[in-house]
């Protein structure tokens, strides 16, 4: 009897179970195995009742098995000693990502059992020894940086499979990941410095290192964690590259380190090693990727933040030169641990972690909620960062370390203590066992049943239950812990606009608060208020800085106030999040914001245009020029640069003037036809002055609301081209011309564009050439013009060109229009035509009125006015 039969109740999937148990004594009969299948039945069911996960261990063993070279021998050996088979089942079923080492290359699971891989930790030593000949047996450094990975999947193989069978302690196994990736980036450099070489015949002379952070920093590295890594060189100077071109150490030290992180994050067929964030280091996304160590010091002395003292508490060299890397972080130590501070770095931290904990999506994030991993480790920071100035035995890089130095100067109690020790390895085990499982970058405990006790099975609890038992435990612990340390007067406690700002309120909480505000999407609101001081909407996030924060806290509530009176204060609010996050120094714009006159311009603004605040956002200098400045700048003139930066431009004062109550809407319309004409000039101008010709043998006219100077914005300009072309090569040459000058009007870039273009009203409509003869022109509207044709011509001006010629034509197209005789059922005619104008209206519903081609809108009145004239 197989144990399908015996145990089915063993898998979560019972059916697939068997199916599977079921494929492995077919493979282990058809190895030909020396021992019965009874015997392998036996041997396989002990350790697969006691596994966490018996149904990806039977799923594991049957691929292992699959893809190993003699399945008789691997058989053989599992069953004539049992403790083989407990250790494969025990690490397949522990970790997806294991098992799909051992799948790749079966021949480590001998390599790990036949040796004494598993008995004791390898120092960095033995490592870099490891790569050192890994390295040596190849010449290419594609095929270096292949072997590294190779012996990084073998690596993490081993510490896992120590973990998974209880072998090391976690302070070791995060110490041994550290120590590893410590190793392979100096190993990366080296091949950087290689790859370097076809650029640069020498290095700089001038040391440099590599500084790990966070968990790499402080030796506590995760499995499938990022590495933080910043770059530092002692120096500036010159080298020459490969071309005798003088270069500077900076460009050469920017160039490798690009090169370097390449090398760290490229996939291949062997994978890839680590995944590399550079973020921490001077202005972020903006800032150079390696820095002189003068370079470090003036940022930091003038513009550190208090997050990047907290940051540099954990900063280790691991890579380049090591003791210029303890040199330059020793140079960093005043400004790490001050004296004094200015503000209190327990209410900048509070705030911080309030952040962070709104950000996050759920409540299952061991590392970010609320009394997790992170309250451990700001707890810990925090009072680094007051008391290490004075105290240098608490200057731990290491989160379990500093909670004992910390307690040993009774910082913490030793209730504490143990609380906090006890709460770290345990949060950091579920870490661990969440991310090896596929080999993700995940804190997030499943909600799934079945995954959940699974879950807890590897962390070694009996069930579900308990793990989450003991995990609120901790969690409760922890915060408690954490409120006493970093909760001060200055952080919100009582329910009010500062809660939001600064908190993670329960969305109750949120909603009575904004809903005081006149707010009624009150999620999306406490959205953009946190935004406002926190991270920027748009490019890459960062952090805004203290002197921010605090401008914003000191206008918050009266800024707030002003934006609950307004007409939509969601939109609003809204509108204003995206001008401060464009704002190169909000501060600054917060600071104005004190004025009254100057916040209740910028918010009639946001409380009556989105499309006005976006584009005041893409021209932040506009708002102060019409502040100081709400005149008309007069005629406009466009030049040879952005055409449509400049209209946009225009276009913003125009509209913001409107808004503000300068001007009305007919000088509103007026000042925008002006802009257009303008464009259209210009442009018609620079096509002739590209074709060589000095005169402009053609005249531009406008038509529809062009033509009465009614444009609104994004409206198409109706225009008319009229010409006297004495041969049919000068017609084609004004009909590139005309061509070139739609297509350029019309051509979008990076701004936009400037406008359509509309040519449909000439004689034939689209099919005809763009260029009108001024002969046959008149000639077609004496003899054929309809009488729709006439009525849209009571609008026609002249806008650019030849004026002689424009005005000639107009002229003579009046005396047509208004001289010649109505048929006589003229009225019917312009009643049916508005008819079929008004069947075109997008409104169906009669809740909605269309204020444009509905009955008793806008065109009627045109209509109206037209049959008049």
């Amino acid at each position: 009897m197989s144990i399908s039969d015996i145990f089915p109740e063993m898998f979560f999937d019972a059916d697939r179970g068997s199916r599977t148990l079921l494929k492995l004594h077919e493979l282990f009969i058809a190895s030909g195995s020396r021992y019965p299948v009874a015997e392998f039945s036996q041997a396989l069911s002990i350790p697969l009742r006691k596994c966490p996960d018996p149904d990806l261990a039977a799923t594991s063993l049957l691929r292992f098995a699959e893809a190993t070279m003699s399945t008789t021998s691997l058989f053989n050996d599992l069953v004539a000693y049992p403790v083989l088979m407990d250790v494969l089942i025990r690490i397949l079923s522990s970790s997806q990502y294991f098992a799909d080492i051992l799948v790749r290359d079966p021949e480590l699971f001998r390599w790990l059992t036949a040796s004494d891989a598993l008995v004791k930790p390898r120092n960095k030593e033995f490592l870099r020894d490891e790569v050192r000949r890994t390295m040596n047996m190849f010449q290419k450094p594609e095929r270096k940086l292949d072997s590294l990975k190779r012996l990084y999947r073998r690596e993490i193989l081993r510490i896992g499979v120590r973990d998974v069978l209880g072998e090391a302690q976690l302070q070791t196994l995060t110490e041994e990941l550290s120590h590893l990736a410590d190793v392979l980036v100096d190993a990366a450099c080296d091949v950087a410095f290689q790859q370097m070489g076809s650029r640069f015949p020498n290095q700089p002379q001038t040391p440099f290192a590599v500084l790990g952070l966070g968990k790499l920093g402080g030796s506590e590295l995760n499995y499938s964690s990022d590495i933080d890594i910043i770059f530092v060189y002692k120096e500036e100077g010159e080298l020459a590259d490969a071309n005798g071109r003088a270069r500077t150490y900076h460009e050469y030290f920017n160039a490798f380190v690009e090169k370097l992180v390449l090398n760290l994050t490229q996939s291949s067929g062997e994978g890839h090693l680590y995944r590399v964030d550079t973020r921490l280091r001077p202005e972020s996304g903006a800032g150079p990727l390696a820095r002189s160590t003068h370079s470090y010091l003036l940022y930091y002395e003038s513009r550190g933040e208090l997050w990047e003292r907290q940051m540099l508490i954990k900063a280790r060299p691991i890579a380049g030169d090591i003791e210029f890397g303890e040199m330059f972080i020793a140079q960093l130590e005043p400004f790490v641990y001050p004296r004094s501070f200015f503000q209190n770095p327990k209410e900048s931290i509070a705030r911080i972690k309030a952040r962070i904990e709104s950000a996050i999506a759920g409540e299952e994030n061991v590392k970010l909620r609320a009394g997790g991993i992170r309250d451990i480790e700001f707890v810990v920071q925090a009072l680094q960062l007051i008391n290490g100035g004075k105290n240098k035995t608490i200057r731990s890089r290491n989160t379990l370390e500093a909670v004992q130095q910390l307690a040993k100067a009774d910082l913490l109690s030793k209730g504490e203590q143990h609380i906090l020790a006890e709460a770290y390895t345990f949060f950091r085990t579920i870490e661990h066992r969440l991310q090896t499982m596929l080999n993700t970058q995940t804190y997030e405990m499943p909600d799934n049943f079945n995954e959940l006790v699974t879950l807890a099975r590897r962390v070694g609890l009996d069930s579900a239950e308990e793990l989450q038992r003991k995990s609120l435990n901790y969690l409760a612990a922890v915060r408690t812990i954490f409120e006493s340390v970093l909760i001060t007067d200055s952080v919100p406690t009582k329910a009010n606009l500062q809660t939001i700002i600064e908190g993670n309120p329960e969305e109750e909480t949120i909603a009575v608060v904004l809903t005081g505000y006149n707010f009624h999407d009150t999620r999306k609101a406490a959205k953009n208020l946190r935004t406002m001081m926190s991270v920027r909407m748009s490019g890459e996030a960062r952090e805004f800085d203290s002197r921010t924060r605090d401008a914003f806290r000191e206008i918050a509530e009266e800024l707030m106030t002003s934006i609950a009176g307004t007409s939509i204060p969601d939109m609003t609010l809204q509108n204003f999040a995206f001008i401060v996050n464009a704002h190169p120094f909000p501060d600054q714009l917060y600071k104005q914001l004190k004025e009254a006159n100057y916040r209740r311009l910028l918010l009639t603004i946001c409380a009556t245009s989105p499309r006005i605040a976006k584009g005041l956002g893409k021209n932040l200098l506009l708002l102060d020029m019409l502040a100081s400045d709400t005149e008309s700048p007069g005629n406009v003139v466009f030049t040879a640069a952005n055409l449509v930066a400049m209209k946009n431009q225009e276009e913003l004062r125009a509209g913001i003037r409107h808004l503000l109550g300068i001007t009305s809407f007919d000088e509103l319309t007026a000042e925008l036809t002006q802009i257009a004409d303008a464009a259209v000039s210009f442009v018609v101008k620079d096509e002739f002055r590209r074709m060589r010709r000095k005169k402009t043998p053609i005249a531009i006219l406008a038509l529809g609301k062009y033509g009465t100077r009614e444009i609104n914005f994004d409206s198409d300009l109706d225009v008319l081209f009229i010409a006297d072309a004495k041969t049919p090569a000068a017609k084609d040459k004004l009909e590139r011309i005309a061509t070139a000058f739609v297509n350029r009007l019309s051509i979008i870039n990076e701004d936009g564009k400037l406008y359509d273009i509309d040519a449909r009203l000439r004689p034939e409509g689209k099919s005809a050439p763009l260029v009108v003869d001024s002969k046959a022109y008149l000639a077609y509207l004496s003899k054929r013009a309809s009488l729709w044709e006439r009525q849209s011509l009571t609008r026609l001006r002249f806008v650019a060109g030849d004026r002689t010629l424009g005005e000639r034509v107009i002229k003579l197209v009046d005396s047509i229009v208004y001289g010649s005789p109505l048929p006589s059922d003229w009225v019917e005619q312009i009643v049916s035509m508005r008819k079929k104008t008004e069947s075109r209206s997008r409104s169906r519903d009669p809740e909605f009125i269309d204020i444009k081609l509905g009955a008793g809108g806008m065109v009627d009145i045109e209509f109206l006015a037209q049959m008049l004239q």
